[in-house]
């Protein structure tokens, strides 16, 4: 997984890749607890991280964890809560850390779902900053940071993008956001809005990595039944491709920068289309059609020792048949896109 992508021979001898050797990828992970997003981890030999999270002792830790032994180009973290601007906030920390918010838990989900870790703990007074003046004015905007967004932030998605229209209109390609589709936290702003408001700065939406949520007054291990959208991990691109939301000019390095990135994201096709569309021409282009290829294949003996594994689990456990193949179906539901096939 580490350097996978940059230790690939067809990746090294890649446009992209020297563009990345000569500046590396410049990724922003808001909400980094527990360690920078393993997103990147392909690439890390070229990509500079510009980590956030509000806990300044959890901050801390992982700054001295990252001095001794990093894998990344660079790596910056910042024990700062980002918002639309510069306000007097409050950090609600929950009896669950990763659940902790600048919003309050909605009391009315929590009791409806049986939601466990959102047990108030502390308030936190603090001040929150905008992206863009971390970027451009605390760090003086010399590294390309923000071209990859990588939001995970409890309820303020919108905000954070609010406080990042410059990051957004100068350097943003790709967006790995987490959005939900009803209150979770009191008053925020859900995916629909999220999404419009990206729309209009001249991103598409792509897709989502779905997580759902029931009451669960059924056993489903009896019962089969579609449980309520709860959450996703929303991926947004600066398309300039025919159709895309993106109609401004696209140099070179952040073609190159947008095709690492849907490789990342797996959006293969994408990325293969994009670079034959902009800059991948002769040698360059046979190149880069075998890598991808590389990236996205998918070996018919591993699907094969796959579906043999679920009979056996379901020959072995009959009576919980229903989770084991809805479990198989969840691990496999995001490359599982067969619509198109002919």
């Amino acid at each position: 997984m580490l350097n996978s992508l940059f230790k690939e021979p067809l990746f090294e001898r890649s446009a992209p890749c020297l563009t990345l050797r000569g500046l590396p990828l410049g990724f922003v992970d808001v909400g980094a607890r527990g360690g920078v997003h393993d997103l990147v981890a392909p690439i890390a030999g070229v990509t500079a991280v510009l980590a956030f999270e509000p806990d300044e002792e959890e901050c801390r830790k992982l700054s001295s964890q990252s001095a001794r032994n990093s894998p990344w180009s660079k790596c910056l973290f910042q024990p700062a809560a980002l918002a639309g601007g510069e306000t007097q906030a409050t950090l609600y920390a929950l009896s669950s850390p990763v659940n902790s918010s600048l919003r309050m838990p909605n009391p009315a989900f929590v009791r409806r779902y049986g939601m466990k870790g959102y047990e108030l703990n502390q308030t936190i007074p603090l001040k929150t900053r905008s992206l863009d003046s971390v970027i451009f004015d605390l760090l003086g905007g010399g590294d390309p940071w923000g071209e990859f967004l990588k939001i995970d932030c409890q309820g303020g998605t919108h905000e954070i993008l609010e406080g990042a229209e410059r990051t957004l209109a100068e350097r943003t390609v790709a967006i790995f956001a987490e959005v939900e589709f009803f209150e979770m936290y009191a008053g925020e702003k859900l995916f629909s809005e999220v999404e419009l408001f990206l729309r209009n700065r001249g991103f598409s939406f792509y897709g989502f990595e779905l997580h759902f949520r029931s009451s669960r007054l059924l056993d489903k291990r009896t019962s089969a039944g579609r449980e309520r959208t709860f959450w996703a991990d929303a991926v947004f691109f600066k398309d300039p491709l025919a159709g895309g939301a993106w109609k401004g000019p696209f140099p070179e390095r952040a073609q190159h920068v947008l095709f690492v990135c849907a490789l990342l994201l797996e959006y293969f096709d994408f990325a293969l289309q994009l670079s034959l569309e902009t800059w991948a021409k002769g040698e360059e282009a046979d190149r880069i059609r075998s890598l991808v290829a590389r990236r996205s294949a998918l070996r018919a003996s591993h699907a094969s020792q796959e579906a043999l594994a679920l009979f056996e689990a379901v020959r072995a456990h009959p009576d919980e048949a229903v989770l084991h193949v809805g479990r198989f179906v969840d691990r496999r539901r995001h490359l599982s896109d067969y619509d198109d096939v002919v």
